[in-house]
């Protein structure tokens, strides 16, 4: 029984062989992250910021009004432009959320019975946004998780070192910087807002420029790392489930179903004794 509860410990460890994509991003124009890592772009009227930390390499964009009177972003006609492809701020698909809850009775003759309810939430994306003065609206889109950015050459990469924020030592990992004319990936922002003058809509646009400037790759969890630890808003996170771990845990899953086959045979053999 040890032995079983081993190989199932080496399972769960197998599972979880987990390869990083740190991306860090950079704007082509003036504005530089801040300490956080978050970039903010502003005038007199209003001040527009863009994180991107989080799972799923998400972008959030934060609109700030500093006028005396309402501003609106009319997020139909905002899009996030990869390469020439256009993606709007507005998801066409319906978001639900809640929970589920279920129960279970399996009969003497094998057949189980399902009871469950689902208790949940739709929601549909706005397409405009009104912001009172001196107040903010934000909106998450997550168009980036939808570009694949793994497929850099390994040649690019060179090898280089990063700490443990624990202070136990260095990691190996592989990096390679881009500039703004070889970035793998680069992307723009433009946000359409509006004020009213006589209930006539003012109309006015906003375009950011980004691009990645440098990767990461890393076995090592980035909440373990000292640069990343602090969950940077310039750095966009991908990871994915390794092809050896995927393969050794089909191992390990063959291994501990002959475990329990043997084990089952043991003890009905003992039981019968």
């Amino acid at each position: 029984m040890k032995k079983l509860f081993l190989l199932f410990g080496a399972v769960a460890m197998l599972s979880s062989c987990t390869s990083y994509l740190l991306s860090t991003v950079s704007s082509s124009g003036s504005a530089q992250p801040d300490s956080t890592g978050t970039f903010n772009l502003e005038n007199d009227s209003l001040r527009i910021s863009y994180s991107f930390t989080g799972d799923n390499a998400p972008m959030h964009v934060d609109v700030y009004n500093k006028l005396n009177e309402p501003l609106y972003v009319n997020w139909q006609r905002s899009a996030v432009i990869v390469g020439d492809k256009s993606y709007s701020f507005v998801d066409d698909e319906v978001k639900i959320t809640g929970e589920t809850s279920s129960s279970s009775t399996r009969y003497y003759h094998g057949s189980t019975y399902t009871d469950g309810n689902i208790n949940a939430t739709a929601k549909l994306s706005k397409e405009e946004s009104f912001i009172p003065p001196k107040s903010k609206v934000s909106r998450t889109t997550y168009t980036l998780n939808q570009v694949e950015m793994y497929k850099v050459p390994d040649s690019l990469f060179k090898k280089s070192a990063l700490n443990y924020n624990d202070g136990t030592g260095i990691v190996h990992v592989k990096e390679a910087g881009f500039s703004a004319a070889n970035s793998p990936l680069k992307f723009r922002s433009y946000l359409t807002l509006y004020t009213l003058k006589g209930n006539q809509p003012q109309m006015f646009a906003y375009q950011h420029e980004f691009f990645v400037s440098g990767m990461i790759r890393t076995g090592a969890n980035p909440s373990a790392l000292t640069d990343y630890a602090a969950k940077p808003g310039n750095v966009i996170y991908n990871s994915r489930t390794t092809g050896f771990g995927k393969a050794m845990v089909g191992v390990a899953l063959v291994g501990a179903t002959g475990a329990l086959v043997a084990t089952d045979a043991a003890l009905t053999e003992k039981n019968h004794k």
